[in-house]
């Protein structure tokens, strides 16, 4: 279809954005100054991907609030929230509407008396898009409350950028500990706001989603003196043992620690020759896609819903039987998922239907409880791609 209308765009509102990272640190009250449905659609896309219930409210902003204003009803509204809930951060987000009718959040905040501190984002939808709310809230974040330290750790790292908590949050620690490196400060998986303001200590910053992370890296670069690193999300025991390696040497460390040798058997023929699609950002993209060729596959359709030079970093790769699809349309997918008979889609639960419709293999490791990353996360992938048909649905 031509013209101005996009069916099911790929990408969402820097509201969602800035309320994903804010939503998995722990004891943080989000307030959007907004109608009830930006709060409920936002909730219910976020529960769909897997992630756990969040603390999100909403000041209900109606017809008489959007012609008179709603000052005092947000004041009052972050005021309760402090006295009923006792949270350590109360983030006050605005959006399209209250953007639009000039609603002033800062000021309401300002005239608040709270326990908690409160934070203002400016989330407006027409503002920027999901990747603009990741990278300015944790931009803010850093801006709000991270001091430099005059004691650092020099085996102590923060990882910027990574949102999603679970288990794989916890094989990177894990694998980190391996050789000796502990984790200061996440931004923002499953932080405290504790651990947000101790940023400073760590003496590397490993930026694991650049779109998300790598301004709020240089902001803490610029705060704090803390050099920071681009790394591409460890999948596969290859990748691992090389992600493990770079940042030993970006810590500067003389001695290099034995690195575990994990191996394990793989049983290639039960999945070498599937059909397989990934649908996925970029991050993950790159590094599942290293996956597979590590383990001898190459995925014939990746479809990635935004470009940060993807296509060249996908290139690089040597991929040459696969198509790559960068923001397509709705129908263009379907119609390259029937042209290439793929038989397994790697996505999230938004290819779902499209999968079932087309009778095709689903997997959805890119939210919810699937390890992938670390030698364990390689366990568990190679575990579902020959476990049989429908390990998906």
């Amino acid at each position: 279809m031509s013209g101005m209308a996009v069916r099911i765009p790929r990408g969402t509102c820097k509201l969602f954005g800035a309320i994903k990272a804010l939503s998995s640190i722990k004891k943080c009250v989000v307030l959007v100054h907004g109608p009830k449905g930006c709060v409920y659609h936002i909730n219910y896309i976020m529960g769909m991907r897997g992630d756990h219930p969040s603390e999100i409210y909403s000041t209900c902003l109606g017809e008489q609030d959007v012609i008179f204003g709603a000052d005092q009803k947000l004041k009052t509204a972050i005021e309760d929230l402090d006295r009923e809930l006792h949270p350590d951060l109360i983030a006050v987000l605005s959006c399209c509407a209250s953007d639009i009718i000039g609603e002033d959040v800062q000021s309401a905040i300002r005239g608040t008396t709270t326990t908690a501190p409160v934070i203002g984002i400016d989330a407006g939808g027409f503002e920027g898009d999901f990747r603009t709310g990741y990278s300015e809230t944790l931009t803010r974040l850093v801006e709000e409350f991270v001091e430099k330290r005059n004691e650092t750790d020099p085996h102590s790292v923060n990882l910027v950028g990574l949102l999603r908590g679970g288990p794989d949050l916890q094989e990177i620690i894990r694998i980190l500990g391996l050789i000796g490196i502990k984790v200061n400060t996440v931004l923002t998986a499953d932080a405290t706001l504790e651990e947000i303001r101790r940023s400073g200590k760590a003496v590397l910053n490993i930026v694991l989603c650049e779109p998300a992370g790598k301004d709020a890296a240089e902001l803490l670069h610029m705060k704090c003196g803390t050099p920071w690193i681009i790394e591409e999300l460890p999948i596969g025991v290859d990748a691992t043992r090389q992600f493990l390696l770079r940042v030993t040497k970006a810590l500067g460390l003389q001695e290099i620690p034995d690195i575990p040798q994990e191996r394990f058997v793989v049983d290639y023929s039960s999945f070498k020759n599937r059909r397989i699609a990934l649908v996925s950002g970029p991050t993950r993209a790159i590094s599942m896609s290293r996956f597979f060729i590590e383990y001898g596959i190459e995925p014939r359709l990746i479809i990635v819903d935004f470009d940060s030079n993807i296509s060249e970093k996908l290139r690089s790769l040597s991929l040459t039987g696969c198509e790559i699809l960068i923001e397509p349309d709705q129908d263009l997918i379907v119609q390259n998922l029937r042209e290439q008979k793929i038989d397994l889609l790697i996505g999230g639960m938004m290819e779902l239907p499209v999968a079932k419709a087309l009778g095709i293999e689903h997997l959805d490791i890119m939210h919810g409880s699937q390890r992938t990353i670390g030698f364990e996360g390689a366990k568990n992938l190679i575990h579902l791609l020959t476990r049989g048909k429908n390990c998906g649905a």
